[in-house]
């Protein structure tokens, strides 16, 4: 190994130290939302931050449906392709193995919330596109986006980081925009994305550390 990708190496891995900081905030940030969307109704606070997305004007419908694209499961596969063409092969397995995980886990951990979609709680909701299932929390597009972001970020140009960010924002703005989740319900599948991101960087095998294959 060259001194060059040595140093690309220990750039990618996140100190252990991290990940479980990583991860313990992410549990924080998904039981906490999760108990408050199971005890108390919505808030004025929380209305008034959808309302604010939701009512937003029309112009903004082609920009916001663009970069909520993030948190769709095609850009699963999308994000790791590329990877997988830049060399990246280790990143690429963290991104499809990571996204995947986000993708069927925010489906699977929607009945433990048990919360309604905004029109199931709130009147005069604008519906900008059609929404599938019931259930509001947790939001799967802001887990997907999360999830991807905090996994690529310790491999990308620190200049970019701020720019994953605010893709993460921009889905969980367009979200609510389009009517589909409350506030709650993003922070929700913020915490799962936190979760997972920690756990995949973490895997022995795919931060190249001595021993694993």
């Amino acid at each position: 190994m060259t001194e060059g990708h040595g140093r690309a190496r220990r750039a990618g891995a996140w100190p252990r130290a991290r990940l479980f900081g990583l991860f313990a905030a992410g549990v924080i940030v998904f039981e906490g939302s999760r108990l408050l969307v199971r005890r108390l109704p919505i808030t004025s606070l929380e209305e008034r931050v959808f309302r604010a997305a939701n009512e937003a004007s029309d112009a903004l419908r082609t920009p916001v449906r663009a970069v909520m694209q993030a948190g769709t499961f095609v850009t699963v596969p999308i994000a790791s392709a590329i990877a997988f063409l830049a060399g990246r092969r280790r990143l690429a397995a963290r991104l499809a193995l990571g996204g995947t995980a986000a993708w069927l886990l925010a489906k699977g951990a929607k009945p433990l919330g048990g919360r309604p979609r905004p029109e199931g709680v709130l009147e005069d909701v604008r519906t900008r596109e059609g929404i599938e299932g019931d259930l509001g929390w947790v939001s799967g597009h802001t887990a997907v986006a999360t999830t991807l972001a905090l996994t690529a970020s310790p491999d990308m140009p620190a200049w970019s980081r701020p720019a994953l960010g605010g893709v993460v924002a921009a889905t969980g703005f367009g979200r609510m925009y389009v009517g589909a989740h409350l506030p709650l319900d993003l922070v929700g599948g913020a915490g799962l994305g936190m979760m997972i991101a920690a756990v995949v960087r973490g895997l022995p095998w795919l931060r190249g550390e001595r021993g694993a294959t």
